[in-house]
């Protein structure tokens, strides 16, 4: 099975960090979110800051391609990726994830200010206190909380090159960071639940699972729909379809978008969309297979959609299109690979 961006970057830095952890152990003797409804505002997305795509920032964007602004100013080496606007539009979440380090969940205003990290501090020295990976960020509804993908654990190797860890987890905490609830928790080694995304209505959540060799399909990747207490955990995409890539609720509560083929290179994929409880699939895009085709989001007013795709210099660019997939309109155009465009609400 091809590795995702994110299997691959949790792998090498996990590697890394339980190298850390075991010598510190001999040393004392003891590891897509939802769009908001309401009136279309900016867009929120990752760009990467250089050619090598080393480091990357969160920007916003108006959806006529004017007005850009950088919202975070990460360290290089560092990249901040999958922008998710709050219901209100006041914060935007994401992740960041730095070399050798475990990625780590923050918000921002979208005026760049009030930078706050949520995960809680990693220490790799110290193993009474292990660090944990976290990252898919997304707003619950009520705005007050939000839902995340954990990864921890050891990284276990199975043949062809294949690694994972022990547990991806799906959680859900409060903006103070005071009160965390696991709402799916992982078999050892069985593979990845990540990229996760509430209903409308906070009674559900929708993620992509990546099955690893233990996994039956082993190497299986489809979309799935649990209850946010944890209950009737169902496969809403069928797995030929290789789906997730952060799949996002409309506004209405009625359609789950997503994309195909996410284990290949961003190649031969294609948007669909599904009832939540996995009826009428239907493919709302039509690009070429060398077209690079990324993650999606709808519009706050449900008309429309948000993705990255191919556009100038053979880049991913941001563009615009109808709900149904027509009228396609090119966002950005920049030399630098821009993704992870999430349509947030208009601001008052």
């Amino acid at each position: 099975m091809k590795l995702t961006f994110l299997t691959w970057h949790r792998s090498r830095t996990w590697a890394a960090i339980a190298v850390l952890t075991l010598a510190a152990t001999a040393v004392v003797a003891t590891p897509a979110w939802a769009t908001p409804a309401g009136l279309n505002g900016r867009i929120a997305f990752k760009g990467y800051l250089d050619a090598d795509r080393s480091t990357g920032a969160i920007f916003t964007i108006r959806a006529d391609g004017t007005s850009v602004r950088q919202i975070t100013r990460p360290e290089p080496g560092a990249v901040d990726d999958q922008p998710d606007w709050s219901p209100d539009g006041s914060l935007i979440a994401f992740r960041r994830c730095a070399p050798d380090t475990p990625c780590a969940i923050y918000t921002v205003r979208p005026n760049g200010s009030h930078l706050r990290r949520l995960s809680p501090p990693c220490d790799t020295t110290t193993p009474e206190n292990p660090c944990v990976d976290e990252a898919e960020v997304a707003f619950m509804p009520d705005g007050h909380r939000v839902v995340f993908t954990r990864a921890s654990g050891r990284v276990r190797d199975f043949p062809g090159g294949d690694s994972w860890i022990e547990h991806s987890d799906i959680v859900i905490r409060d903006l103070t960071g005071r009160h965390t609830r696991v709402v799916v928790r992982s078999r050892p080694f069985s593979g990845d639940n990540i990229e996760v995304v509430a209903s409308p209505d906070g009674r559900y959540l929708a993620f992509q699972r990546a099955n690893s060799p233990l996994s039956e399909p082993a190497g299986g990747l489809a979309v799935f729909v649990v209850r946010t207490d944890g209950s009737h955990l169902r496969r809403i995409t069928p797995w030929a379809l290789r789906a997730g890539d952060h799949p996002d609720w409309s506004p209405d509560g009625r359609w789950i978008l997503f994309r195909s083929n996410v284990d290949q290179d961003f190649l031969n994929s294609q948007l669909y969309t599904v009832r939540p409880d996995g009826s009428r699939i239907r493919q709302i895009t039509h690009v070429n297979a060398d077209t690079m085709l990324l993650s999606s989001s709808f519009s706050p007013d449900g008309t429309g959609i948000t993705y990255a795709q191919t556009g100038d210099n053979d880049q991913p660019d941001i563009f615009t299109a109808r709900a149904d997939g027509t009228a396609v309109l090119q966002v950005t155009h920049t030399p630098l690979w821009e993704s992870a465009p999430d349509w947030g609400p208009a601001l008052p």
